[in-house]
């Protein structure tokens, strides 16, 4: 059952932004009425009305019929009747159904930005109509909105619909795209086959058809270029990558990476070649946060450690600076530089502690599952400085109708949903004797090759013999 709203909108200068919002497609316990009644009834003579209980909601007739409305029972159904807290509106003939729903009302939101909503209006569901419609006369073409469904007896409410701007979802968006594939073959989106899951899911896996294209590479419209991953903090060393970055787990995809803007880029190593800038220093990481009464350090590992002298801990932001700290026993078994003095700052659990390194402005760099380490740790000159990359980014997944694609070809895809459809319906169905799916293959086949194909010269030279 879809118990999730389903909103679009239409914007007008003159007459703000039009709403409609879906029903909730019914599969819930229904019966019939056994006697034509007049309208202003109270009570209704049906076939079987122990499936319902006192304060329930039930739709007399079927959504969009001219006379259909939500009814509230009263007290505890019969088995051959059910009586109503308010008379009917319409009269009914014998045969009309009755069915459980579990809302009646609707929650209208909007938002000026997309992400903040406030309250807009609360909707009685019109059940003789095909959608619930709202007139927000007051709406500009920027505002969003989103919809619940809610019971004003329960309290009980819906989750959240996507978000939709006023102007409706933009030809780029997942829904744009899901919708035309819909609408041109004469189908909806319900809750049995082609559910809201679904069709998110097979857009993306069409998607991945062409950003995984053994013949693709990167893609040029996927690039992050000046990007702020973070400051250079005394004492660190490494940096977590963005998540927006393709394949993090490898270098791969980085173009450049710079300490300030105005810095030569880094150049990269592979890890053998990183160990070697690290041979001779002992590191290991706090277990414990301390504060300069702290007398002790417990860290990860002691072993590397001299058995008395002085240790460096990275400073805890951007405001601190690296800290020595003086020691005279190491107790490996409990990994425990003990009798510490000259501790001034307050350093967490995690923060790296160094013992022989040399600290300053790294050259080189490496990357291992989305972790960039630099050929040594920052010092406190380079507190504040930004780490500057430029790199191609990863597909972002659509999880919502109202997301927008990256690709500039995205419509495109209309043909493979279209495929995607029909196969849904027949999953025995032979592709390749699909328009649709052959149209989509010829799209993607010149989509990367315009992309990453290049014009080829071949000179075949004739020796004559």
């Amino acid at each position: 059952m879809q118990l999730l709203p389903r909103i679009r909108t239409a914007f007008g200068s003159q007459i703000g932004v039009e709403i409609f919002i879906s029903h909730p497609d019914l599969e819930t316990e229904s019966t019939f009425i056994v006697t034509d009644v007049s309208a202003s009834v109270s009570a209704f003579t049906v076939d079987n009305g122990l499936k319902f209980s006192a304060n329930e909601y039930l739709v007399v007739g079927r959504f969009g019929y001219e006379k259909a409305e939500i009814v509230k029972v009263s007290g505890t159904p019969t088995a051959t009747n059910v009586n109503l807290i308010s008379a009917t509106n319409h009269p009914h003939n014998r045969g009309e159904t009755l069915q459980f729903i579990p809302y009646n009302q609707i929650i209208l939101e909007y938002s000026t930005d997309g992400t903040t909503f406030v309250a807009l209006a609360t909707l009685d569901i019109r059940a003789d109509a095909t959608e619930t419609y709202y007139n927000h006369i007051a709406g500009l073409a920027t505002y969003y909105y989103r919809a619940r469904f809610s019971n004003s007896t329960s309290a009980g409410v819906s989750s959240d619909s996507d978000s939709v701007i006023a102007t409706g979802d933009a030809e780029n968006t997942a829904g744009a795209i899901i919708r035309d594939a819909l609408v041109s073959l004469g189908e909806k989106m319900d809750d049995e086959v082609f559910t809201k899951e679904f069709l998110l899911r097979a857009l993306d896996e069409g998607r991945d058809e062409i950003d995984l294209h053994q013949n693709a590479g990167r893609w040029s419209f996927r690039t992050s270029f000046d990007y702020d991953a973070g400051d250079c903090i005394p004492g660190r060393y490494t940096l977590t990558l963005p998540t927006t970055l393709r394949e993090p787990e490898t270098a791969q995809h980085i173009l450049s990476v710079r300490i300030g803007k105005n810095a030569l880029p880094l150049t990269w190593v592979d890890k053998i070649e990183m160990n070697r800038w690290y041979q001779g220093v002992a590191h290991s990481t706090l277990t414990n946060s301390i504060t300069s009464a702290s007398t002790s350090l417990v860290l990860g590992s002691t072993g590397d450690f001299d058995e008395s002298g002085t240790v460096d801990i990275a400073a805890e932001d951007i405001t601190g600076t690296i800290d020595n700290a003086a020691y005279t026993t190491n107790t490996e078994s409990t990994k425990t530089l003990g009798t510490v003095t000259s501790i001034a700052d307050t350093h967490s659990a995690g923060r790296d502690v160094w013992q022989s390194v040399s600290f300053g402005i790294p050259i080189l760099y490496t990357v291992d599952n989305g972790v960039m380490t630099f050929n040594q740790p920052f010092s406190n000159e380079e507190v504040g400085e930004n780490i500057i990359l430029d790199f191609y980014e990863k597909k972002q997944v659509a999880n919502s109708f109202g997301d927008s694609l990256d690709e500039p070809f995205a419509n495109l895809y209309k043909n493979y949903m279209r495929y995607r459809l029909k196969l849904r319906k027949n999953p025995s169905m032979d592709a390749t004797q699909d328009a649709d799916y052959k149209k989509w293959i010829e799209l993607r086949e010149a989509q990367v090759n315009k992309h990453f194909g290049g014009q080829h010269l071949r000179i075949k030279i004739d020796v004559p013999i």
